[in-house]
């Protein structure tokens, strides 16, 4: 490894940053797939789409960028978190890529790969100021003029310059660097290796080891002193020694467990949120906002239950086998190992019963919650419609049966706590009775009694950090699904070609830009399919009117085109590549939709991000100019002139309210703006009235590339 002092001589073209990913995978140790996937050299040539380009390419590898998106004074901060990463520099050679793959122990340098796949050091300031250099260009030469005229010497010039760029840029915000990482979706084992989980719960074995040891070292030595009346000062050093010796043992214990609780903690939970976001559309329209909100609390309570029973759980057995241990060479000998092995078999025994009794609790919670949202939900029309003296017949109940089981529960809970914290110690202590009265040493005594009250303190811990377990099994029930379909979405886009976004080249005119042959589709339990050997061609340029009453698979139809529902059976094309060769991402930025009414929302924010959900946030001035120009075109220019913010006026339910016809435009607007050479719009102007539609119509034709509209007849 040697220091490399100019950054352009170890950076990498942009056109090879998909090389540059693979090596950095490789250094990082990150799982790559077999075969490695050919990886496109074609640049966009909008750079606001270099971002979805090395997306694409992450994907194809089996893994996804996270971008650190921080003001300009906090850029050094962020490439500190950042490894391993992609840092993007903009210099006289054009753009390219740092492949930074980690610090080093001082964390003043950093460690990057070169093209040659060599390792260098560069100070960590310098790649720092690199990645400023982004957002500098268009203030510097004005404040090098101001410099110029100050006459500062050129030691404090650079100084200066620095400090002015800085607070001119102090609110600035860009991309620092693009984290290299699994995908949530990616194999649990992968993701233990990258956390290096198990080196860490090796630590925490020997850390807990070392502590034990150190119990039982003083209580041999406080035993030997003072059984045996040999309690000089030099006995009370060891056993003050010991104590202090498991303090500093006992913080790095707890920070090492703290530590990979929480990277386990936020683990789970981007799992969580990548298996909600891929959940089948049939399956999220089956379960009513009850059974969400319940998943939600489900997923809180099983995190918290399964991590801290899990280290619990680890810690407590390490205690257990060094009691054990003990006991059967101290005073007790076998009576002491049986006596622990029989209580912890009458534990276990207790425990599956209980949690047999947690089962049926989380069932009626579960179901009492369910009911509650829904209730909730349609409060006014049961207000309006139910009789009222049967208003909260279902709920009392509901609520009865809640508590006759809340109170079994509670009640063998608090049986099963107190019996395994402290049934044990008088059962330890009888197995050592026998080598007592046969006159067996003090010290030996001492040690048997410390072991019974190690193991007592163990085998309380564990039917805890058991019973966690039990309740963490019980309660993954109602998650696994979400989990699945994380892991669905992740196999589905690893391995697909990292081909431009936007081709080089329109399909000729004689094929087909998308294609459906022979579709079948049915939803799950239904008796017959909803569309049955449908097919249609649509060229580049066309005009698609789909008609058909209510109920005849024109949005199921849709639905399929877009990618948002599986295609059943039949063969479904964009450009002459099915969607696994696309991948579902892929796919998604070819075909943009503005769903049904119903199935379309404003999302809790400014107008600006719900115009701009399909393109990379935060948005470039250009990307803000589009959507301007767009909204005067659609009609929504008054809109404009009427909020305070303009587009980053807050819309939504925390914000300013739109009216139907303005929220349908704002749909419109939102597909248009994804840029797709396929748009699809589902009964998209059913709120406007017929000044209006004509001009959203022509705005459309306008501005769509390929059109699909689905309406009524």
């Amino acid at each position: 490894m040697r220091m490399a002092g100019d950054l352009e001589a170890v950076a990498w073209p942009l056109e090879r940053a998909g090389e540059a990913m693979e090596a950095l995978a490789r250094a990082a140790r990150l799982p790559l797939p077999n075969p490695l996937p050919v990886l496109s050299r074609t640049v966009p040539a909008e750079e606001s789409r270099v971002g979805e380009w090395l997306d694409a390419a992450a994907q194809a590898l089996g893994l996804e960028l996270q971008p650190h998106y921080t003001r300009h004074g906090e850029v050094e901060g962020a490439l500190r978190r950042a490894a391993p990463a992609l840092v993007e520099l903009t210099s006289a050679r054009g753009a390219s890529v740092i492949v930074l793959l980690r610090l080093s122990s001082s964390g003043r340098t950093a460690r990057v790969i070169a093209p040659d796949e060599t390792l260098h050091e560069v100070p960590l300031s310098t790649l720092t100021a690199a990645a400023q250099a982004r957002v500098e260009w268009f203030l510097g030469p004005g404040v090098d003029r101001v410099l110029a005229r100050t006459g500062l010497p050129e030691p404090q010039r650079p100084l200066a310059r620095r400090a002015l760029l800085g607070a001119q840029l102090s609110n600035i915000y860009l991309f620092a660097a693009r984290t290299l990482r699994l995908p949530p979706g990616a194999r649990m084992l992968h993701h233990l290796r990258a956390l290096r989980a198990g080196r860490r719960l090796l630590l925490l074995l020997l850390l807990t080891a070392a502590i034990q040891v150190c119990v039982l070292s003083g209580w041999w030595l406080i035993g030997r002193g003072a059984f045996e009346g040999q309690l000089d000062s030099g006995w009370l050093w060891a056993w003050a020694l010991m104590g202090l010796t498991m303090v500093p043992l006992q913080a790095v214990l707890a920070w090492a467990q703290g530590t990979l609780t929480m990277e386990l903690s936020a683990l789970l939970r981007r799992q969580l949120l990548a298996g909600a976001l891929a959940l089948p559309v049939d399956e999220t329209r089956r379960g009513g906002m009850g059974e969400f909100v319940g998943r939600t609390f489900e997923s809180a309570g099983m995190e918290q239950l399964a991590l801290t029973g899990g280290f619990a759980s680890l810690l407590a057995v390490v205690d257990v086998v060094l009691a054990a241990s003990v006991m059967v060479t101290g005073p007790a000998g076998g009576y002491g190992l049986v006596a622990l092995g029989g209580f912890c078999g009458l534990l276990a025994v207790l425990v599956a019963r209980q949690s047999l009794r947690f089962q049926r609790w989380t069932e009626a919670r579960v179901a009492m919650t369910h009911a509650l949202i829904e209730r909730m939900l349609g409060h006014r029309t049961r207000l309006a419609q139910e009789q009222p003296e049967k208003w909260h017949e279902a709920e009392d109940q509901e609520l009865a049966h809640y508590a006759e089981v809340s109170e079994r529960l509670d009640g063998a809970m608090a049986r099963l706590s107190a019996l395994a914290r402290r049934g044990l110690l008088p059962v330890a202590l009888l197995a050592t009775l026998p080598a007592v009265l046969a006159g067996a040493p003090t010290a030996r005594i001492a040690v048997g009694v410390g072991a019974a009250l190690m193991a007592a303190r163990a085998v309380g811990a564990l039917s805890v950090g058991v019973l966690s377990l039990s309740g963490a099994r019980v309660l993954f029930r109602n998650v696994r699904p979400i989990l699945e379909a994380a892991r669905r979405s992740s196999s589905t886009a690893m391995g697909g070609a990292a081909s431009p976004l936007v081709p080089e080249a329109a399909p000729p005119k004689t094929q087909a830009l998308l294609e459906v042959r022979d579709l079948v589709f049915k939803h799950t339990g239904a008796p017959r399919a909803v569309i049955e050997r449908a097919s249609l061609a649509v060229r580049a340029g066309e005009r698609v009117l789909l008609e058909g009453p209510s109920g005849s698979g024109k949005s199921t139809f849709a639905s399929i085109l877009t990618g948002l529902r599986g295609q059943g059976s039949g063969l479904l094309l964009l450009g002459g590549l099915d969607m696994a060769t696309w991948t579902r991402d892929g796919w998604g930025a070819q075909i943009a939709s503005a769903p049904q009414f119903h199935e379309n929302h404003v999302v809790s924010g400014s107008l600006a991000m719900n115009l701009l959900l399909g393109r990379a946030w935060p948005p470039t001035p250009d990307d803000l100019s589009s959507a301007r120009a767009l909204c005067e075109e659609l009609g929504l220019g008054e809109l404009l002139a009427r909020m305070p913010s303009g587009l980053m006026q807050l819309v939504g339910e925390r914000g300013w309210q739109l009216s139907h016809g303005e929220q349908s435009r704002v749909f419109v607007a939102r597909a248009l703006l994804q840029r797709a050479r396929v748009v699809v719009l589902d009964e998209a102007f059913g709120a406007l009235d017929p000044m209006t539609l004509r001009k959203v119509m022509a705005c459309v034709e306008a501005r769509a590339s390929t059109l699909i509209v689905i309406a009524h007849p």
